[in-house]
C-alpha cells in the first residue's frame, strides 16, 4: 500500500510542477487579399530587454534555490513513474533509419551533373476534422480544434545532381514539431519503396514549419493530466499504447501516410533545370522579442529557386527565422499561419511551388501586428498572418533578379549521438508518452535514459550549407554570442559565465560557403540556448519565458555544437 501511495503522490506532484512551469469552424470563404494589403495598419510593437539582465544577485540566488528544490522533487517523481515497457536498452540501438548521407564529398560538378528537382504537396488534416478529435499544437494545454481557417500541409522537395550518389529529400510539415519516431517511419517506408523501383535515395529529412496554430502532430496539446495519471499505470502493467493523441493511431496512420506519399510523389516528379540562390532582407517584419539582438544583426533569409527546363512552374525554397505565431491558437482553428499566405502570394504572382524551412529563430518573431480595429469584421481574423505572408513573398520576388546560379553539386552528411536529458519535466513527458520521441534506457535506474539526436549538413552548389538541427535553436548558438549586446553575452546571461563554443555559422568546410540553420529537423527536442543562460524556473518567474522547461537540459547547446563541429571536421 505504501508503494502505491508513493506512486500516487509522485504523479500528483508531477501535475502540480508541470503546470506551474507552463504559465466548430469552417473553411474560410475567401483567402484572397482583396483591397487590403494592411501596410497602413501595421503597428510595430515595443520590446524591452529581458529582465534577467538586471536581476539582482539576491533574486537570482532565490530562483536558483527554487531550481534546486524543483529538480529534487521532479527527480523523485520521475524515479517513481514507471518507464514504458517497450523502451529498449541503448545497446539495442542499431541505427536503423539513421542515414550516413552521400559517400563522397564533391567540390566540383562532373560534366554529366545536372540539377533535378521534384515537388509535391498534400493536406495533413483528416476529412473528419470537425469531429472534435484533433488538437492545435500550441503548448501543454487542451486545445481541441473547431475547424479550419486555412490548410495544414506537407510540402516535399526531392533534389539530385545526377551524380549517382542519391536523391536528397526535404519535407516540411505545418506543425509545431515532428518527432524522430515519425521521421524514421517515413524514411523506412520511402527507402523500401525506392529500392523496389531501383531509385537511390541518400537522405529523407522531415522538418516542422513550427506553426503555433497547426494540427498537433506530436502530442504536446492534449489531455495532459489524464495521460500523466493513466500513463504511469499502463506503463506499470506493461500496456504498450500510444497515449499522445486523442484518436492517435488513426491520425498517426493518416499523417505518416500523407508525408510518405508526398515524398514519393516529389521523387517521381523530378525534372532537370537550373537552381538559383539569393538572400533576402527580412528585418522590416521581425525582431528578437527579448530585445537583445539588434535589427542589423538579424540574419537575412536564404532563398532558392528551381526553374525547370521544360518551362513548367518553378519551385521556391525559403529558410526564414521567424516564429509563425501571427494567427492565434485561441481562435480554435487550424492555420499554417503566414506560411500559407506566403505560398499563396508566390503562386498568385508566379504559379510556382513553395517549401518553407525554419531558421534558427529562438525568440525571433514578428515585430508587430496589424491593427484590426480599423478593418471590416470579415478582414480581422488572420490579418497579421496574411500581411506577413504577402510581404515576405514580395521581398523574395523583389530580390530574385540578384540570385546567383548554383553549380549542380550536392553533398550531404549526417551524424547521430546520444544525450542524457537533464530536464525532469521533459523526462516525465516522454515517460507519460506526451510525445513519441525515440528514448533508450542506459541503466537500471528509472531515470537512466538517453535520447538519440541526429544532425546533418546539406551543401548545395559548393555555395550554401544547410545545417540541420533537431532542436529549436537560439540564434546566438548558431551565429555566435557576439551578435548580442556587443558580444558581451556574460552581461545578459544567467550565471555570468562564458560561452566558449564556436558558432556553426563559422564551421563551413571551405571558404565561400554560406552556412544556414534549419532547425526542428528530423526531431523536435525543445529549445537549445547557451549553457550559461539556462535559468530554468528563473526565466519563467522572472521573465515569463518558459524555454528551459521545454529543453533537454542545461548542457544541450554545448553538446549540439560540439557534435556538429565533429561532423564538419569529418568532411573537411
Amino acid at each position: 500500500m505504501r508503494k502505491y501511495a508513493m506512486k500516487f503522490t509522485a504523479v500528483f506532484l508531477s501535475i502540480l510542477l508541470l503546470f506551474s512551469a507552463m504559465h466548430v469552424g469552417v473553411f474560410a470563404a475567401d483567402h484572397a487579399y482583396g483591397p487590403y494589403d494592411y501596410a497602413e495598419y501595421w503597428e510595430t510593437s515595443e520590446r524591452s530587454a529581458v529582465k534577467s539582465a538586471s536581476m539582482s544577485k539576491l533574486q537570482k540566488g532565490f530562483y536558483n534555490v527554487l531550481n534546486h528544490v524543483a529538480n529534487v522533487l521532479l527527480r523523485m517523481v520521475c524515479a517513481f513513474y514507471p518507464n514504458p515497457s517497450d523502451w529498449k536498452d541503448i545497446d539495442a540501438f542499431d541505427g536503423d533509419g539513421y542515414l550516413p548521407g552521400r559517400q563522397t564529398y564533391a567540390t566540383e560538378a562532373a560534366q554529366t551533373n545536372v540539377w533535378r528537382l521534384g515537388y509535391a504537396s498534400r493536406t495533413i488534416i483528416p476529412d473528419d476534422f470537425e469531429s472534435g478529435k484533433y488538437y492545435i499544437g500550441r503548448d501543454l494545454t487542451r486545445r481541441l480544434a473547431k475547424g479550419i481557417n486555412d490548410d495544414n500541409r506537407v510540402r516535399a522537395v526531392a533534389l539530385d545532381d545526377n551524380s549517382g550518389e542519391g536523391i536528397v529529400v526535404f519535407a516540411a510539415v505545418d506543425a509545431l514539431g515532428v518527432t524522430s519516431a515519425d521521421t524514421l517511419n517515413v524514411r523506412k517506408t520511402v527507402l523500401a519503396w525506392a529500392e523496389n523501383l531501383n531509385i537511390k535515395v541518400a537522405a529523407v529529412n522531415l522538418s516542422a514549419t513550427h506553426s503555433h496554430s497547426a494540427i498537433d502532430a506530436q502530442g504536446v496539446a492534449t489531455e495532459s493530466i489524464y495521460k500523466l495519471l493513466t500513463g504511469g499505470l499502463k506503463n506499470a502493467v506493461g500496456i504498450e499504447e500510444s497515449l499522445m493523441l486523442k484518436n492517435a493511431e488513426k491520425f498517426k496512420s493518416y499523417y505518416v501516410n500523407a508525408v510518405t506519399c508526398a515524398v514519393e510523389d516529389a521523387i517521381l516528379s523530378m525534372q532537370p533545370g537550373q537552381l538559383y540562390y539569393g538572400s533576402v532582407d527580412s528585418r522590416d517584419l521581425i525582431e528578437d522579442k527579448r530585445g537583445l539582438i539588434d535589427a542589423a544583426e538579424l540574419p537575412d533569409f536564404a532563398v532558392f529557386k528551381f526553374v525547370p527546363d521544360n518551362g513548367a512552374a518553378g519551385t521556391y525554397i525559403a529558410d526564414i527565422a521567424c516564429h509563425p505565431t501571427a494567427f492565434s491558437a485561441d481562435h480554435g482553428l487550424f492555420s499554417g499561419d503566414y506560411i500559407f499566405y506566403l505560398e499563396q502570394r508566390l503562386q498568385e504572382k508566379t504559379g510556382g511551388n513553395f517549401l518553407f524551412l525554419q531558421g534558427a529563430s529562438g525568440k525571433i518573431s514578428r515585430s508587430g501586428n496589424v491593427n484590426t480595429e480599423k478593418l471590416p469584421a470579415q478582414e480581422r481574423m488572420g490579418a497579421t498572418s496574411r500581411y506577413m505572408g504577402k510581404t515576405f513573398a514580395d521581398a523574395i520576388l523583389a530580390a530574385e533578379p540578384s540570385f546567383e546560379t548554383l553549380s549542380p553539386v550536392l553533398n550531404v552528411k549526417y551524424t547521430n549521438f546520444t544525450l542524457k536529458p537533464e530536464n525532469y519535466i521533459l523526462i516525465l513527458a516522454v515517460k507519460a508518452r506526451l510525445v513519441n520521441n525515440q528514448v533508450y534506457k542506459t541503466g537500471k535506474m528509472p531515470n537512466d535514459i538517453a535520447i538519440v539526436l541526429e544532425e546533418g549538413y546539406v551543401e548545395l552548389g559548393g555555395r550554401v550549407g544547410l545545417c540541420l538541427f533537431p532542436v529549436e535553436l537560439y540564434p546566438e548558438v548558431f551565429l555566435g554570442t557576439q551578435i548580442i549586446n556587443g558580444g558581451d553575452y556574460t552581461a545578459v546571461s544567467w550565471d555570468g559565465g562564458d560561452w566558449d563554443y564556436p558558432a556553426p555559422v563559422d564551421m563551413a568546410p571551405r571558404e565561400g560557403i554560406d552556412m544556414v540553420a534549419v532547425h526542428l529537423t528530423n526531431d523536435s527536442l525543445g529549445y537549445c540556448l547557451p549553457d550559461n543562460n539556462f535559468a530554468f524556473l528563473g526565466h519563467i518567474l522572472g521573465d515569463g519565458i518558459a524555454d528551459e522547461t521545454l529543453s533537454l537540459g542545461q548542457h544541450t547547446a554545448s553538446q549540439v555544437v560540439t557534435e556538429f563541429q565533429k561532423l564538419m571536421d569529418s568532411i573537411q
